[in-house]
């Protein structure tokens, strides 16, 4: 059976979306951070989570589709591109994710059809595909900002006017300011504050998707568009002093020439 993460905005109006569906044939669940919906009819689970990502346990294709139009009225700032990550599900012995050797798939494995432990490994899956959208988004920024550093070897200044400049240092500012501002969605859920038995499935899975190492190697990244900023605004305030000491000597001509026009007299 299919299981996929989406992620396709920026956060999502939880409640809102509660109340849409409670007049419906489901089962809704709303906790502080996520809300769980369960059909009556078909054994499905999905987890919408505040960070504007969710998870889909059972559904088909067509259905998940389906719920991607359902969300939109309440979706904050809708991502222009949907990212999504598939596995497949199936009952077992034990609880395990792995991939599987011969259809090269990542497995889920369950050993019941237990909605705590779908939620306690959707976190990890939710976590992974927002980290994936924010990869994507700052690899955007640092590859289209990725020649200046050889611009101003080249060249000894940024080959962009100054209104371009500031757009750039816009751009930057908000790819890391909105990262920033989210990242505590990467952090332990509280649920497992209170759920400490379920832990164990949420690390598993954080293992299994090298959730650690990729928080690292995005905080790098931000470090990149940190340098990238800084030698923009440096060539910002070169350009700023170049036109006043222009400034400068245009003034101080004008009064030399003022002064042997009044001497000439």
């Amino acid at each position: 059976m299919r299981c996929v993460a989406y992620c396709t905005a920026t956060s999502y109006d939880l409640s809102a979306l509660a109340n849409s569906f409670k007049r419906k044939n489901y089962t809704i669940r709303l906790l502080r951070d996520v809300l769980h919906i369960s059909s009556q009819d078909t054994p499905v689970d999905l987890f919408f989570f505040s960070h504007g990502s969710f998870v889909s346990w059972g559904l088909q294709q067509r259905q998940e589709k389906m719920w991607l139009e359902k969300l939109k009225p309440f979706s904050t700032n809708p991502s222009p591109q949907i990212e999504a990550d598939h596995f497949c599900f199936t009952l077992g012995d034990e609880i395990s994710i792995d991939m599987h050797e011969r259809f090269k798939l990542d497995m889920i494995t369950l050993d019941s059809d237990n909605p705590q432990v779908k939620l306690a490994i959707s976190y990890g899956l939710a976590q992974s595909i927002k980290l994936e959208a924010f990869e994507d988004a700052i690899q955007k920024v640092i590859k289209k900002n990725a020649n200046l550093p050889e611009d101003i070897t080249l060249r000894g200044v940024i080959s962009l006017s100054r209104n371009s400049i500031f757009k750039r240092m816009g751009e930057i500012f908000i790819a890391r300011s909105s990262i920033n501002l989210n990242s505590e969605y990467l952090d332990m859920p509280e649920f497992f504050w209170r759920n400490q038995n379920l832990e164990p499935f949420y690390i598993m899975t954080k293992k299994f998707l090298d959730i650690p190492s990729r928080v690292v190697a995005l905080n790098q990244k931000l470090d990149v568009l940190q340098e990238l900023l800084a030698i923009l605004n440096s060539q910002v305030q070169h350009r700023h002093s170049s036109m006043l000491e222009m400034i400068i000597i245009i003034l101080i001509l004008i009064e030399i020439l003022i002064s042997l026009v009044h001497f000439s007299l």
